[in-house]
């Protein structure tokens, strides 16, 4: 017996020695070949700095030839948050739904089209800085950025530049999104044909996009789903108020930080497993995605750096952005809107209760977009997937469109995949039901 527990402590130290060797536990999600990136790597910014990026080309694109098959740029929100999050979490080609492998993903967003993740800004997930101090702390630099990470992207080939380029992602994505789309205008006023990109338009989830405005709602979204009573809606609103009046006197770090507690009361006085997600009986799983990205084995299939500790969201970028949180972007999109041809999609998903619908019509009703009372007055239709589910319900007209994903919250693109899959599609594409 003492022979057998010695051979089987020498096989357990092996076990543990070959685990640090290769930085692969044995329960650590495998990365087939067919999962890896058309494209990865880094994109250069600055002198200095770079971006990176994980590309997917269309699996089954429904344009001829490929060269018009539409491209998607992914941005995740935070501020500071990794776009691997919605690619292996939420949209990707490959998932990882079971925390052991990865599992191909029927609802993913590049059946029909390239998508192309971004770890944005400098500091998030993999695009680590060449020091602390370029991380930006401000719109205006993280569009420079951008732009610059898209330039570098069309040059790895000819094809790429002429491809209709759509900007997506999730909430603090709805000011990076908005912010440099309209730089990106900008921008092809004053470039050659060979430069400019090929802008069509912007799709935002559950987006941050004028704070002041979608702060005024949180009572109202949390008393009417039946979350608090009217005294705990009172408490809200105090706090709302004082949020309104320290953003109306530019003082930036005591709204967010006044912001936050009404989140911090939320989720205290309902209980709910996470204020993402308020339906939900668990949390959604961070762990998994963590271990999973800081195996050598997937930093080699992604093409990204050894030597860096990938995390879902970057501490030193949502300080660095302290003072940009709760200003407006707002008026980004309605230079959007303005420009011709340019369209904006909005979505969100019903249970979230950071950036709901409520709150999303609350920014909107303040656009000074001439299409405005046109797009309030339109029907907001019942909307169906092909097999007579429901999906939400849709409100356009004109260049704007605005989808409510049932079944969904914060994160709706990856809550309710079949449904954001068939939104992205039918909206891209201009079918009858989001054109």
């Amino acid at each position: 017996m003492a022979s057998l527990l010695s051979r089987v402590a020498v096989v357990s130290l092996l076990a543990v020695v070959l685990t640090a060797t290769t930085n692969i536990s044995p329960a650590a999600a495998q990365f087939p070949e067919r999962a890896r990136p058309t494209r990865s790597g880094y994109l250069n910014v600055t002198s200095t700095n770079s971006l990176y990026f994980a590309f997917y080309e269309a699996t089954d694109p429904v344009t001829a030839p490929a060269a018009s098959v539409p491209l998607l740029v992914w941005l995740q929100g935070g501020p500071g948050c990794s776009s691997l999050t919605g690619n292996f979490d939420e949209i990707g080609p490959y998932l990882l739904l079971n925390s052991t492998s990865l599992s191909r993903n029927r609802d993913r967003w590049n059946r029909r089209f390239g998508v192309i993740f971004l770890d944005n800004p400098l500091g998030a997930g993999f695009s680590v800085p060449a020091s602390d101090a370029d991380i930006p702390t401000d719109e205006p630099t993280i569009d420079a950025h951008l732009l610059a990470a898209l330039q570098s992207f069309m040059a790895l080939d000819p094809t790429f530049r002429a491809r209709p380029l759509f900007l997506t992602g999730e909430s603090y994505a709805g000011k990076y999104i908005p912010s440099a789309a309209s730089r990106i205008i900008e921008a092809n006023a004053k470039l050659q044909d060979d430069q400019r990109l090929n802008l069509q338009g912007i799709a935002i989830g559950n987006g941050m996009t004028h704070p002041v405005a979608q702060v005024t709602v949180h009572a109202d979204q949390a008393y009417f789903a039946g979350l608090v009573n009217a005294a705990q809606k009172a408490e809200i609103e105090e706090m709302q108020d004082r949020t309104v009046s320290f953003v109306n006197a530019e003082k930036w770090v005591e709204a967010r930080t006044e912001r936050n507690k009404i989140i911090d009361f939320l989720r205290n006085v309902t209980g709910v497993a996470t204020s993402f997600n308020y339906a939900r009986e668990q949390p959604y799983p961070t762990r998994p995605l963590r271990d999973f990205l800081n195996t050598g084995e997937a930093k080699e299939a992604l093409r990204a750096r050894g030597d860096v500790e990938w995390a879902r969201c970057s501490k030193a970028v949502s300080a660095a952005l302290a003072e940009d949180i709760m200003k407006s972007a707002r008026d980004d999109v309605d230079a959007v809107l303005a420009s011709n041809g340019t369209r904006v999609l909005l979505f969100q998903g019903v249970f979230d209760m950071h950036s709901g619908p409520a709150s999303v019509e609350a920014w909107v009703r303040g656009l000074a977009w001439p299409g405005l009372a046109a797009f309030l007055a339109a029907e907001r239709a019942v909307w169906r997937l092909g097999d007579g589910q429901l999906a939400g319900y849709v409100q356009s007209s004109g260049a704007l469109a605005n989808a409510v994903i049932v079944g969904a919250g914060h994160m709706a693109a990856g809550d309710n995949r079949p449904a954001a899959q068939a939104m992205i599609e039918g909206w891209v594409l201009q079918t009858r039901q989001f054109a």
